[in-house]
């Protein structure tokens, strides 16, 4: 979607919608520019009381002799409980509205606060409208019986300031690597693939500036005695592949974030088999991997002065006769064994391996992983918070701040050193599970005696980077969580 701006309410372009803002009780907002003539417009349906405002409340009504046949009048609740996420939740209805309707253009009029930054108005009214504006349509044949979808293609904000336009752009910019990262979840396994992932972040290097990319082969990874992502890859005819994606924004600096994604491409288990209805979905083992390269994605494109490197260890975890078998232990890229007590805890190893790498090899100022890790977070949390666990007080608080800006929230779980003992071994320096009780804890318990003292946050997206159904201004399926919530917490750091 693109975005536009005009001055006057009288100077808008024709279009498909007008969106008219209104506070709970039907009072109309005060908007950014002169709006005498908007009364006339909204009269007729404020009389009947039919709409009251209400946060998210959507009344549409058509008019004559305007630029637009539609008028949507959008309830924005209680001006004094206003908040950014309210504006994205409460836009997200009028994209949802477009859709459903098949329209490409709409007129925005923007409400004033006093309780918020005009800024943070631009940016919540932005995202609303960006989000939700996704549908995945490249395994679908045209002839749908319902027509083929379309998404809103432009919206013209009136009175939007040269700096509100340009916030909204680079709204949309941040919102094109949400969707990067949706598509490469949402498409087949059998087409994204670690090869595929490869190609994908060699096609960064060529389309994004102060982008390189560097590739591990199963022959450099095996010289790299990766141990535990080739364990993981044993039963796979797909070979494995060690991705590195470097941004240098800012090459006079030291500092480096380093960002790990889980690219687990299909999930079966190994030979502790998923159970029917635990394998459909598991094409979204590697949305940690889709989020680091879309963060790269983002970044590149917003030309961030910043340095970060994405890396993402990618395997399938098939089954087959060179499975690698619970109750044996192997050797990981730090040297220590490893006791496999679950080969469907697979996530974990290959994440061990990386973070072992970055720590040894990228100079890391600090390091943030992303996975869909543990069933456990979702019994923990759902699918409405990301589980967030670090060892540096630091960079939590500030991924916390983060995510309250961006609506991809975070909660901190705690990292007791009690509980490591779940994962002591035999016969081994370490198990890779610790059994059910705080099984997302011992999960990060593992990976954090991969990282020696870097300063590191684990985020345990299980529960949030695939939904069974939409909601509010995220679509079904994939979500891209992470991208937002990273370049926030970058930017933090500049």
């Amino acid at each position: 979607m693109d975005f536009f701006s005009t001055t006057t309410l009288q100077s808008r372009k024709s279009a498909d919608l007008l969106v008219v803002p209104f506070w709970k009780g039907s009072k109309l907002a005060e908007v950014a520019v002169e709006g005498s003539s908007l009364e006339k417009l909204v009269s007729d349906p404020m009389d009947t009381q039919d709409f009251k405002g209400s946060e998210g409340e959507v009344l549409v009504h058509y008019v004559s002799g305007q630029p637009e046949k539609r008028v949507a009048m959008l309830g924005l609740g209680l001006q004094a409980e206003l908040t950014v996420e309210k504006l994205r939740r409460s836009y997200a209805t009028i994209t949802k509205l477009c859709n459903k309707k098949k329209l490409k253009d709409i007129n925005v009029l923007v409400p004033k606060c006093t309780s918020m930054a005009e800024l943070d108005v631009i940016r919540g009214l932005s995202e609303g409208l960006l989000l939700p504006n996704y549908v995945f349509t490249a395994l679908k044949h045209d002839a749908l019986k319902e027509g083929k979808p379309v998404l809103l293609e432009t919206a013209t904000i009136i009175g939007a300031t040269k700096s509100e336009l340009a916030l909204a752009n680079k709204c949309a910019t941040l919102c094109e690597s949400v969707n990067f990262a949706r598509d490469l979840i949402n498409g087949n396994a059998d087409d994204v693939t670690p090869q595929y992932l490869v190609a994908v972040a060699k096609g960064l290097e060529k389309t994004c500036k102060h982008v390189k990319t560097t590739v591990f082969d199963k022959k450099r990874i095996e010289k790299e005695k990766m141990g535990l992502l080739l364990a993981v890859n044993r039963g796979s005819f797909r070979d494995p592949a060690f991705i590195i994606v470097e941004y240098k924004g800012n090459p006079k600096s030291s500092d480096r974030t380093v960002v790990v994604g889980k690219g687990i491409t299909f999930d079966t288990g190994g030979l502790i088999l998923k159970p029917r209805g635990g394998m459909e979905t598991m094409k979204d083992d590697m949305s940690g991997a889709a989020a680091a390269l879309g963060c790269i994605h983002a970044i590149a494109a917003l030309e961030l002065p910043i340095n970060v490197t994405a890396v993402v260890p990618s395997t399938e975890n098939s089954i087959g006769s060179k499975s690698y078998k619970p109750g044996d232990v192997y050797t990981s890229y730090s040297g220590k064994t490893v006791e496999v007590h679950d080969t469907d805890a697979e996530g974990r190893l290959v994440l061990a391996d990386a973070l072992s790498y970055a720590v040894k090899n990228l100079k890391p100022s600090r390091i943030i992983d992303l996975a869909t890790l543990t069933g456990s977070i979702i019994i923990a949390l759902g699918d409405e918070a990301t589980g967030l666990m670090s060892n540096n007080d630091v960079v939590a608080d500030l991924l916390a701040r983060a995510g309250s800006e961006t609506g991809e929230r975070v909660w901190r779980m705690p990292l007791y050193e009690d509980y490591k003992d779940q994962l002591k071994s035999d016969i081994a320096d370490i198990k890779n599970v610790g059994g059910r009780p705080a099984g997302s804890i011992t999960a990060a318990l593992f990976l954090q005696e991969f990282v020696n003292k870097c300063p590191w946050a684990h985020l345990d997206i299980a529960g949030t980077a695939y939904l069974s159904e939409a909601k509010r201004y995220t679509p079904k399926h994939a979500t891209g969580v992470g991208i937002r919530l990273l370049v926030s917490f970058l930017e933090s750091l500049s």
